[in-house]
């Protein structure tokens, strides 16, 4: 059951029937509409220093308790900010932070409070938080976001992409992505064949979809239509072209998982690859053609452990018939 202060009116009453009438604390209570105890207490809590109940100064003591216990953090003791920074250190996250020390039996925290005393820099912990995965200066809100990741019209998912793509024994069976340069200053377009890791790239102004799919276009100019299988991307608004990509390149086209980005693990890899020429911050706005080709032809032909010691190139070019003469 909840309990509701008494207001500044009521406590005036109180005050009114305590030095006017020779009333019970019970008939006080019933007249004020409250219960006994509740007055017994409100009198008994808020008195003067001279033992006198007055109902202004009992308000004023009112606020300031409440004021008082809504001191943020205040229930938190010494020992756990100490433990909270010990372990921040050893890069444990707050979640694994707060799991750990309940299950040692010590402080009981939650992990939000932990992430809130963070931001707050109560006790100084502002300076813990590079010690957090991200390391971001504010939290990222839960459920605030209006993208419409995840929401591709047409949209079919990677579990109903042939299985013959994931044994990567057929060449045509593509992942893709985008990746983007320091400031937002153009992207490189990077697909992936699965079973011979053969990289096709090109330079993009942006990450509109249009201008995806040009570039997209463009280079697969070159890949025999034979070789032209699948193309599997994640969720982003750069791909909602798909449709007309796939119809032009005469493919089909899915999508992972939100979040997922594992399941195009050799895309990812392979974008690391790339990294190796184009560190992150590149504006890739003056990058010229010529330069990506380069590292993607270095890239491409580079022995692979998995294709025991072959190239990209061999296995997609040599290995294939009808493309030999491929200058990719």
């Amino acid at each position: 059951m909840s309990y509701i202060q008494l207001s500044a009116s009521e406590r005036n009453q109180v005050y009114e029937l305590r030095m006017t009438t020779a009333l019970s604390m019970r008939a006080i209570a019933r007249q004020v509409g409250r219960d006994q105890s509740t007055i017994s207490r409100e009198i008994a809590r808020n008195r003067s220093e001279g033992g006198h109940y007055l109902p202004d100064s009992a308000h004023q003591k009112m606020q300031a308790r409440r004021q008082q216990s809504k001191t943020a953090f205040s229930c938190v003791t010494e020992n756990c900010i100490f433990e909270i920074k010990q372990r921040l250190k050893q890069y444990h996250s707050p979640e694994q932070i707060a799991g750990r020390l309940k299950r040692e039996g010590g402080s009981r925290i939650s992990h939000e409070t932990i992430y809130q005393m963070i931001y707050a820099n109560h006790e100084g912990l502002k300076e813990y938080q590079k010690y957090l995965r991200q390391g971001r200066g504010k939290r990222r809100k839960r459920g605030g976001c209006n993208s419409r990741r995840g929401q591709i019209p047409g949209r079919i998912g990677i579990e109903h992409r042939p299985a013959i793509a994931d044994a990567k024994t057929e060449i045509g069976h593509w992942e893709s992505d985008t990746m983007i340069g320091g400031n937002h200053n153009g992207v490189i377009v990077t697909h992936v064949d699965k079973a011979s890791k053969f990289l096709v790239a090109g330079l993009g102004k942006n990450k509109t979809s249009s201008e995806v799919n040009k570039v997209t276009i463009e280079r697969f100019t070159q890949i025999p239509k034979t070789q032209r299988k699948t193309m599997t991307f994640d969720n982003g608004k750069e791909f909602s072209g798909h449709a007309e990509l796939g119809k032009e390149l005469g493919l089909l086209c899915y999508f992972t998982n939100p979040y997922h980005s594992w399941e195009r693990g050799l895309n990812e890899h392979t974008n690391g690859l790339l990294r190796q020429f184009f560190p992150k911050q590149t504006n890739f706005r003056i990058v010229k053609p010529e330069a990506l080709e380069k590292a993607v032809i270095l890239i491409n032909k580079r022995p692979r452990k998995s294709l025991d010691y072959k190239t990209p190139f061999e296995v997609f070019c040599l290995d294939t018939p009808g493309t030999d003469a491929l200058q990719i």
